[in-house]
């Protein structure tokens, strides 16, 4: 739960996360709704998250989308 919180907050601080474009649904209902630097919010969804009770398939399916949209941002590798 640790990481997908740090990969949730890496995310959204990224500067072209724009979170109308995210693919996952369900990454999607469980993205904070504030972004940038501004966002501080690691403890609250962490709590959030922990309440979901967010069984094993779910965990690994959320940080293959967070994983993927975090490389999407970054663009392409021979950039």
């Amino acid at each position: 739960m640790d990481t997908l919180v740090r990969l949730i907050g890496r995310l959204v601080r990224h500067p072209g996360y724009r979170r109308n474009r995210i693919v996952s649904a369900l990454l999607l209902r469980h993205l904070p709704a504030d972004a940038g630097y501004a966002w501080r919010g690691e403890a609250v969804l962490l709590d959030r998250l922990t309440r979901a009770r967010l069984d094993g398939a779910t965990l690994d399916h959320l940080l293959g989308s967070v994983q993927s949209e975090y490389t999407r941002l970054r663009g392409p590798a021979d950039a």
